[in-house]
């Protein structure tokens, strides 16, 4: 027994040396944030929805930064709050499609200084729209308040893909659309094409004694300038009706960006409405 015990002495002392002599580290690379900004990549180019349009590569100036698959009406680097770093100034932009990752969908440049951006990908051959993110995120009572906050961006399109579609106006859907209950239409914001709101407060409802503090199933809607409802081809047989976007759930003291993006269409085929979301916080 006393051998034994020896033995495992001896063997502990002997690890304990080797990890003394031989440091585990790992690679990293210091930032300078003086001369650095935190950027992430939309993807909301005009285009029908397909798995042969997603992204499979994305380089910022001429570096790979990632091959994340991702589309449309997605974000590189497809995680909600993440973002990657750039060096401030211009910054060259190049996206690939294809299983193969070498086929050039996009390639433009976007200019940047410090802080963090969402870039929005809306054309394959403008240059991208750029939104500063908030440096600081708006507050609320933790206890009394039942509050998201959400940013507004407008980049939809007409039919052809390359008229901007005009003035939008992002509203809330409530109610359960019958006699004792009817739907009601809260405004949130209102923007022009390649324009973005301020964080704007959303009221959430709470549901039970004890909540979560998120939501769920909830209903937005997108309306043009009249003040009518987007439309669209529910299915490749059925008439064109009114678009309302379901299945939204949101966080209280969260903050998120709703970008309507895509296109109209003459036929069902040929449209691409999407309301999509990225969460800030």
């Amino acid at each position: 027994m006393k051998t034994i015990l020896a033995l495992v002495s001896v063997l502990m002392v002997f690890l304990l040396a080797s990890c003394q002599l031989n440091e585990i580290t790992f690679g990293s690379t210091d930032i300078d944030l003086a001369k650095s900004a935190e950027v992430r990549l939309v993807y909301d180019a005009p285009l029908v929805t397909s798995s042969t349009q997603s992204l499979t590569r994305l380089t910022y100036n001429d570096q790979l930064v990632s091959e994340v698959t991702t589309a449309l009406g997605g974000i590189f680097p497809n995680s909600s709050a993440r973002y990657h770093v750039v060096p401030q100034g211009s910054v060259k932009v190049d996206v690939y499609k294809s299983t193969t990752k070498d086929v050039l969908q996009y390639s433009n440049s976007f200019t940047v200084a410090s802080g963090k951006y969402s870039v929005f990908i809306h054309s394959l051959t403008e240059v991208p729209f750029v939104v500063k993110d908030a440096d600081v995120f708006p507050s609320s009572d933790a206890w009394a308040d039942t509050l998201a906050h959400i940013q507004f961006v407008n980049l939809f399109y007409k039919a052809d893909g390359v008229t901007p579609y005009g003035t939008l106006f992002l509203k809330g859907r409530r109610g359960a659309g019958t006699t004792a209950s009817p739907y009601k239409y809260i405004d949130i914001a209102s923007c022009g094409f390649k324009e973005a709101s301020k964080l704007i407060p959303y009221k959430l409802v709470k549901s039970g004694t004890v909540w979560s503090g998120t939501e769920t199933a909830m209903v937005f809607a997108v309306f043009d300038a009249a003040g009518k409802l987007l439309k669209a081809y529910p299915t490749s047989t059925g008439a064109l009706a009114d678009v309302v976007f379901t299945g939204f759930q949101l966080g209280k003291g969260r903050n998120y960006i709703f970008h309507i993006n895509g296109k109209e269409g003459a036929k069902y085929a040929e449209q691409s409405i999407r309301l999509s979301t990225i969460v800030l916080n």
